[in-house]
C-alpha cells in the first residue's frame, strides 16, 4: 500500500476552529470596532436567548419521554420540578457559545477581549453549579421520604460548600488569580467575617449539629413550650427547622434553639411501638375497708379477679390459723376493698388487649394527699397514634371509674360548702 493510500487520522486544530467561526461572524460589518461591539451585543443576546431554548428542549424532552415505555414516569415530575433539564441545555449552549465567542474575541482588542472570556467563563460556572444545584435537589426530593436521613439539610449544607467554591472559582477567573491566592487573604478576613456573619455561621454550625447527630428527622413529633411548637417536623432546613402544630399552625425554629435549648422528641416512643399510660384516680379514703366473706363472695364472680380472691383466701386463712387465741379482728390478716380493687386494676390491665406487654404494667398507689389515695395505673398502649392512644386510655378509665362501685369504694371529689354529709 503506497503511504498516500494510508488512512491518515483526522485532527481539528485550533486553526479550523478560528476559520469556521470567521466565516460564521462574516455577515458583521467590515469595520473593525462596530463589527466588535456587533459581535459582543450578539453574545449577550444569545445568552438570553440560550435560557429560552433550554426552556423550549426541556419541554420537548418531557414530551418524548412521556410517550416511551421504558420511561420511569416517577421522574419527571422531579426532573420538571428542580429544572435539571433547563439547566442542563442552558449549561451545554454556555459551553459552546464560550468556546465560539473566545475564538471571534481573540482577534479584537485583546485586553477587553480578554475580560468579556473570564466573564463567560464565569457564566460557564455558574451554569454548572445551577446544573449540579437542580440534580441535588431532584435527588432530596426523591429520596427525602424513603431515607430516614434529613436529606433535605445535608443537600443544602452540599449547596453551600459547592456555591463557596464557585465563588471562589469565580473571582480567581474575574481576577485572573490562582483560587489559592484568594484562599489565603480570606484567611487574614476570617476574624471579620465571622464577626459580622456571627448569626448566619451560629446557625448553620447548628444546624451541622442536627444533621450529624440526628436529633430531629421529618415526621418526628417534637415538644418545645418556650417556642410554642408542639406537633410534628415537616421540614428541616440548615438554619431552620418547620414544625406543623396539632392547630395546623406552622412554627419556624432556628436551628441553634434546639441544639442550645432542651426539647422533647417522641421519635423513640413512636418507633418503640408503646406510649405511656400515667394516671390515677383519687380514692376517697373514707371509703377504704376490710372485705368481709359477704363481699368475697360477691367480688368472686368477677373471672379475672378470682384466681387472686382464692390464692390470697388460702394465704390468708394459713396465716390466721397460727394465731391460735390470738385471732381476733386486730391481729388476723384481712383483705381490704382498696387492694382488691387494685388488683382488679392490674388483672384488667394484663387481660386488655391494647396494652402492650414488652414494657412495665403496674397498679400502685401513691402517697395520700388533701384529695384522698392516688391510685395510679402506669401501662404502656399497643398503639401510639394520637386518637387510638386516648381513645385506649379513656376506654379503660371509664370502665375503671364505673366499676368503682363494686369495691363499695368512692372516689374524691371536692364540693363546695353546701356539701353535708
Amino acid at each position: 500500500m503506497e503511504p498516500s493510500q494510508i488512512v491518515q487520522p483526522h485532527i481539528v486544530d485550533m486553526e479550523t476552529v478560528h476559520h469556521h467561526v470567521r466565516t460564521f461572524f462574516s455577515f458583521l460589518p467590515e469595520n473593525m470596532l462596530l463589527r466588535y461591539l456587533t459581535g459582543l451585543t450578539l453574545i449577550l443576546l444569545l445568552i438570553f436567548l440560550l435560557k429560552y431554548i433550554a426552556r423550549l428542549l426541556e419541554h420537548l424532552t418531557e414530551r418524548i419521554l412521556l410517550t416511551r415505555a421504558d420511561v420511569d414516569k416517577r421522574w419527571l415530575p422531579v426532573i420538571a420540578r428542580n429544572k435539571l433539564l433547563t439547566n442542563l441545555f442552558f449549561w451545554i449552549g454556555m459551553v459552546f457559545l464560550s468556546s465560539v465567542s473566545s475564538a471571534f474575541l481573540q482577534d479584537y482588542y485583546h485586553k477587553t477581549s480578554a475580560v468579556v472570556i473570564r466573564v463567560l467563563n464565569s457564566i460557564v460556572l455558574v451554569s454548572l453549579m445551577l446544573l449540579i444545584s437542580s440534580l441535588l435537589s431532584a435527588l432530596s426530593d426523591k429520596f427525602s421520604a424513603a431515607v430516614k436521613l434529613p436529606i433535605k439539610g445535608l443537600t443544602q449544607a452540599a449547596k453551600i460548600i459547592l456555591w463557596i467554591l464557585t465563588g471562589l472559582l469565580i473571582i480567581s477567573t474575574l481576577a485572573n488569580k490562582n483560587p489559592m491566592f484568594l484562599l489565603g487573604g480570606l484567611t487574614a478576613l476570617s476574624a471579620i467575617i465571622m464577626l459580622i456573619f456571627k448569626d448566619s455561621i451560629l446557625g448553620l454550625t447548628s444546624g451541622f449539629q442536627l444533621l450529624m447527630n440526628d436529633l430531629v428527622r421529618v415526621g418526628d413529633w417534637i415538644e418545645i413550650p418556650s417556642q410554642g411548637a408542639d406537633g410534628n417536623v415537616i421540614d428541616i432546613m440548615l438554619t431552620t427547622v418547620r414544625v406543623r402544630n396539632w392547630d395546623n399552625t406552622i412554627v419556624n425554629i432556628p436551628a441553634y434553639n434546639l441544639v442550645a435549648n432542651s426539647f422533647t422528641n417522641w421519635r423513640g416512643m413512636s418507633e418503640s411501638g408503646g406510649r405511656r399510660i400515667k394516671r390515677s384516680i383519687n380514692i376517697d379514703v373514707k371509703s377504704i375497708r376490710f372485705l368481709d366473706d359477704k363481699d368475697i363472695k360477691k367480688l368472686e364472680k368477677i373471672n379475672i379477679l378470682r384466681p387472686y380472691l382464692e390464692r390470697k383466701e388460702k394465704e390468708i386463712n394459713e396465716a390466721n390459723s397460727k394465731l391460735g387465741a390470738a385471732a381476733d379482728d386486730y391481729n388476723m390478716r384481712r383483705l381490704s376493698n382498696v387492694g382488691t380493687f387494685r388488683q382488679y386494676c392490674y388483672e384488667y390491665l394484663k387481660a386488655n388487649p391494647n396494652i402492650s406487654d414488652r414494657f412495665t404494667c403496674m397498679v400502685r398507689q401513691l402517697a395520700p394527699t388533701s384529695e384522698g389515695l392516688p391510685l395510679e395505673v402506669y401501662a404502656f398502649s399497643n398503639d401510639t397514634a394520637w386518637e387510638n392512644y386516648e381513645g385506649i386510655q379513656a376506654d379503660i378509665f371509664d370502665h375503671l371509674l364505673s366499676i368503682i362501685k363494686v369495691f363499695d369504694l368512692k372516689v374524691y371529689q371536692r364540693f363546695g360548702e353546701t356539701y353535708k354529709e
